[in-house]
C-alpha cells in the first residue's frame, strides 16, 4: 500500500506519510485538523467548456495589479483595492458586443470581434486556427422574470449582483448582509486603521448605484437556514424570501490558531468594519502591539499600528518573511526594511500561549521568551464561510465546492468567492472573488459563463517600501534561469525568471516602475527578449 497523502483543513497544505503530522507548520493546528486525501474524485456538475461573454461600451481605467476597473474620465490616484498609484492604471477603451464570435479551435478561447483575431492571445495561434461562430439571440439577452437572491456582502456578492443585472433586465434581485453597513473595500480595512477615512470612501458602489441598478440590499440581516428544496430563505429576523436562484457569496472568517487564552480582551482579528472599530478604539490605551502572522495581512497591520504610534513586533512561524512569494534575497530586503521602519521581527519562533488578567499583557513563545503586548492581533490566514452550505447538503471541502461554471452540487445554487472551493483551493484574493461573483451572476442568469484563473500578483505598500511579484519566483526547482539586479544602498531589488525563454515570474522591490510592464508579460508568456526589450530600454 503506497504512502497517503493528508491535507490540513485549516490551510490546506498537503503532507505524505503513513500519519498525519503532529503539527501543520504552515498554520500551526494540530494532527485532529488533517483529512486524509482519498483518491476518489469529489463529484461536482459537469461544465460545458464554451464561455459566452458580453462587455459594455466605454472609457475605463484599470488597475494593472489587481484588476480593479473604474469607469471614470480621469485616472485614479489610488487603487481603493490594493493602494498602488495611478503609474500602474492603464486605459481602457471597453467595445459594445459583437454579433460575432471567433473561437480559437486550438485552446476553444472565444474572441468577440467583427474581424477574425490575428493571433490568439490564450494559446498563441495565427488566424488560420478560427473559426466563426454565429451568436444565437437567445444569449445576448436572457430576461426572465426571476428571483436571484445573493447571500453575502463583499465584493463577490455585488460582482455577482451586476452580472446578473447585465443579463437580465427584469430579474429581481436581492442581497442580504448580515453587517448593518454597506458593502465596503475590506482590502482598506489597515489603512482606515489610522487615516482619515470616512465610511463613504470605503463604499464598493455609492447608494445610488443600488437604486439605478434596481438591486435590492438589505443590511443587518443574517440567513438561517435555506429550503433547497422549497427554495425559500429564512432570516433571523423572521423574514422569509423565495428564489429561483441563489448564490452564496458568504465569504470567510479569520483563521485563530489553537493559541491558549487568545479569548482575553485585547486580542483581535481583523476582517470586518466592526473588527477595525474595535482596534481603533482599544489602541488609544496602548503602547505596544503583537501581530501574530507576518503574511501580507499581517504586515498591513503591523504597518497600521505603527503608523498610530504603536512599539510594533511581528512574529512569523516560518524562518523569513513571504516565503512563497519572494525568494530569500527577496525576504531579506523586505525584513531589512521593516526593521528600517521601527519594527521588530521575531522568525521561525511559535506562540505558546497569552498571558494577562483579563486583558492580554505579554505573548509568550514556545522557547518561553516574552513579548510584551498590551495589544495583539491574529493575522493567521482564513476559514471559508461554509456551514450554511453544509446544512443545505451541497459538498464541501475546505470550502464549498464549485465547478468552472460556480455551479455547486444543488441546482440552481452557485458559490462564489472566499467561501468557494475550486480545484480543491480556496484562493482567499478580492479579484478572485470578483471574477468568480461575475461568473455565478452571469451563469445564474442563464449564461454560459466559465471562470478561468489568471495569475495574480502581490503588491505590497508599506514599511517605507513598496514590492511586487508575480508567478513563479524560484522557491523550487521550476525557472533556474534567472536575470537579477540589486541595488543594496538604494535597497532595490529587481529579478525576473525564465523558463524555456519564456517570463514566468517576476519580483520587485524599491522601485516598481516597471510593474504594470512585467505583469502584463508573465501572464502573456512573453518571450525573453521582447521581456528585456521593454525593461531595459
Amino acid at each position: 500500500m503506497g504512502t497517503k497523502k493528508w491535507r490540513c483543513t485549516i490551510c490546506g497544505e498537503e503532507f505524505e506519510g503513513d500519519t498525519p503530522p503532529e503539527v501543520c507548520p504552515i498554520c500551526n493546528v494540530g494532527s485532529e485538523f488533517f483529512e486524509e486525501i482519498k483518491d476518489e474524485k469529489k463529484v461536482i456538475p459537469p461544465v460545458d467548456k464554451v464561455e459566452k461573454k458580453k462587455v459594455i461600451s466605454g472609457k475605463a481605467w484599470k488597475c494593472t495589479v489587481c484588476d480593479e476597473i473604474f469607469s471614470e474620465d480621469e485616472v485614479p490616484d489610488t487603487c481603493p483595492v490594493c493602494g498602488v498609484g495611478k503609474e500602474l492604471f492603464e486605459e481602457i477603451e471597453i467595445k459594445p458586443v459583437s454579433e460575432i464570435t471567433w473561437k480559437c479551435t486550438v485552446c476553444s478561447e472565444m474572441i468577440d470581434e467583427e474581424e477574425c483575431p490575428i493571433i490568439c492571445p490564450v494559446c498563441g495561434a495565427g488566424r488560420e486556427a478560427f473559426e466563426k461562430i454565429e451568436k444565437k439571440n437567445e444569449n445576448l439577452d436572457l430576461n426572465k422574470k426571476e428571483k436571484v437572491v445573493i447571500i453575502g456582502g463583499g465584493i463577490a456578492a455585488i460582482s455577482a449582483a451586476d452580472a446578473v443585472r447585465s443579463k437580465n433586465k427584469m430579474a429581481e434581485i436581492e442581497i442580504i448582509s448580515k453587517e448593518n453597513i454597506m458593502p465596503y473595500y475590506r482590502t482598506m480595512l489597515t489603512e482606515y486603521l489610522y487615516a482619515d477615512m470616512t465610511e463613504e470612501k470605503l463604499k464598493i458602489k455609492k447608494d445610488k448605484w443600488y437604486e439605478e441598478k434596481n438591486i435590492k440590499l438589505i443590511t443587518g440581516d443574517t440567513v438561517v437556514s435555506v429550503a433547497a428544496k422549497e427554495k425559500k430563505v429564512s432570516l433571523s429576523s423572521g423574514r422569509e424570501c423565495s428564489y429561483d436562484k441563489l448564490i452564496l457569496a458568504t465569504g470567510s472568517e479569520c483563521f485563530v490558531p489553537p493559541i491558549k487564552n487568545a479569548a482575553l480582551d485585547g486580542v483581535f482579528t481583523i476582517r470586518s468594519m466592526k473588527d477595525t472599530e474595535n482596534v481603533k478604539e482599544y489602541v488609544k490605551k496602548c503602547k505596544r502591539a503583537v501581530v501574530i502572522g507576518g503574511g501580507v495581512l499581517g504586515l498591513e497591520a503591523a504597518w497600521g499600528l505603527k503608523e498610530l504610534g504603536l512599539d510594533v513586533s511581528v512574529i512569523e512561524m516560518m524562518q523569513r518573511i513571504l516565503p512563497k512569494q519572494l525568494d530569500e534575497k527577496g525576504s531579506k530586503m523586505l525584513e531589512q526594511a521593516i526593521v528600517r521602519s521601527g519594527v521588530k521581527v521575531y522568525k521561525g519562533v511559535v506562540v505558546d500561549h497569552l498571558e494577562g488578567d483579563k486583558k492580554v499583557s505579554s505573548v509568550v513563545l514556545e522557547k518561553g521568551e516574552h513579548i510584551m503586548a498590551d495589544l495583539v492581533v491574529i493575522s493567521a490566514g482564513i476559514l471559508p464561510n461554509k456551514q450554511l452550505a453544509v446544512d443545505i447538503g451541497i459538498h464541501t471541502g475546505r470550502g464549498i465546492i464549485v465547478n468552472e461554471k460556480m455551479e455547486t452540487s444543488e441546482k440552481d445554487i452557485y458559490a462564489c468567492g472566499d467561501a468557494a472551493e475550486y480545484e480543491g483551493k480556496v484562493i482567499g484574493l478580492w479579484q478572485v472573488a470578483m471574477e468568480q461573483g461575475k461568473t455565478a451572476g452571469l451563469n445564474a442568469s442563464g449564461d454560459n459563463a466559465v471562470y478561468k484563473e489568471q495569475i495574480q500578483p502581490l503588491n505590497f505598500d508599506g514599511m517605507n517600501v513598496k514590492l511586487i511579484s508575480i508567478g513563479m519566483i524560484g522557491n523550487g526547482k521550476e525557472c533556474e534561469e534567472f536575470i537579477e539586479d540589486i541595488d543594496t544602498k538604494k535597497s532595490i531589488y529587481k529579478k525576473l525568471y525564465f523558463e524555456e525563454n519564456k517570463l514566468k515570474g517576476a519580483i520587485l522591490i524599491g522601485d516598481v516602475s516597471k510593474g504594470i510592464t512585467l505583469i502584463k508579460s508573465v501572464r502573456e508568456n512573453a518571450e525573453k527578449d521582447v521581456v528585456l526589450g521593454k525593461i531595459y530600454s
